[in-house]
């Protein structure tokens, strides 16, 4: 089933249900349509296929952060929403985009640091920021510091936790080098490991969390705060499983890959990137946190996905290199057992 038209762009007379309060947008994944207004209007009836697939893709709950769906029906926005555009004053300018030929999505990714030495040429995400239909992954692709196109660092090579995301999440995640260090006015953040119990006694005694990330395919660099890892109880699905944190964080696709920080002493560290949302369908846009379910997820920076960073950060980075080709491997160790994604 197809969208109805734009009836502003179509001078044939349209077929009720009409979509006349706003062009409607149609996103394809595969043969499966799937229909959605701005934010500001009601999905009007009828602009959703009723395939039973493209309802299976929904209803799974599994929703990768970078999905492209109604806002309405896939952000996360628990009580007030704290979502706030980014601002130079916010010190945020590490946080940018990953942009790669073969789709529209645009997700997150920061520049680290991991040690005092430079040049600083890593970016964390998740995994699916660099896999497309049937998982195959993207190529070429390009990290926008601060979101801005014109300052587009080509991605040369990235490595994946996992290339099954929606199957194993709580590996989604990637480290990617860039071609050439971004300009000094991008400066890196520094990741820190911090564990599930730490989190939780951070935010207990009024630690300051943050989350940053990406509205949609088009719209702004924001970040969340009032908001931070959430403890774990026997309902939620990853109660034993601390390789991620469930978090309360106001947020919606395209804030995938986004970094979960901790802001200590002056200093922002990232913890986690910003993974997945399980419950759209349960919880309602303003309605508070539910602890029966999990919010929305963060894998930390711990195990595997440290041991990628600490290897990226001490092996020797080849010479700068041109936009072209994004070589992707599954990690592995050690190193020599990588396999191409």
């Amino acid at each position: 089933m197809a969208c109805p038209r734009d009836p502003s762009r179509n001078t044939a007379p349209v077929v009720k249900p009409r979509c006349d309060i706003e062009p409607v947008v149609t996103i394809t994944i595969k043969k499966y349509s799937i229909c959605y207004t701005p934010p500001t209007r009601t999905l009007p009836r009828g602009c959703m296929t009723s395939d039973r697939k493209a309802k299976l893709l929904i209803r799974t709950g599994l929703l990768l952060a970078c999905l492209t769906l109604t806002p309405s029906a896939s952000a996360n926005i628990f009580g007030t929403d704290d979502r706030r555009l980014i601002t130079d004053a916010d010190d945020l300018s590490a946080v940018g985009l990953i942009v790669c030929e073969g789709t529209t999505r645009r997700p997150t990714a920061t520049l680290i640091a991991p040690n005092n030495r430079g040049p600083h040429r890593l970016i964390i995400s998740v995994a699916h920021s660099f896999l497309g239909l049937g998982n195959a992954p993207l190529t070429p692709c390009a990290f926008w510091p601060g979101g801005h196109e014109s300052d587009a660092v080509g991605i040369t090579a990235v490595f994946l936790g996992t290339n099954r995301p929606t199957g194993e999440w709580n590996e989604d995640w990637s480290v990617a080098l860039i071609a050439a260090t971004p300009r000094a006015d991008y400066q890196p953040l520094r990741p820190l490991v911090m564990t599930v119990a730490e989190a939780n006694a951070a935010r207990a005694h009024g630690a300051p969390f943050l989350l940053a990330g990406h509205n949609g395919e088009t719209g702004p660099m924001m970040w969340s705060g009032r908001c931070g890892p959430v403890a774990k109880i026997n309902a939620d699905i990853n109660r034993f499983d601390d390789r991620a944190f469930n978090h309360d964080c106001d947020m919606m696709p395209g804030w995938s890959g986004g970094p979960l920080m901790l802001q200590r002493e002056g200093q922002r560290y990232v913890i986690a990137v910003n993974a997945t949302e399980l419950n759209a369908l349960v919880t309602r846009n303003g309605e508070p946190y539910n602890g029966s379910y999990n919010a929305n997820t963060a894998v930390r920076i711990d195990g595997r996905f440290l041991d990628a960073i600490t290897f990226m950060a001490r092996a020797p980075l080849p010479p700068h290199a041109p936009y072209g080709v994004t070589a992707c491997r599954l990690w592995a160790a050690p190193p020599e057992a990588m396999k191409p994604c």
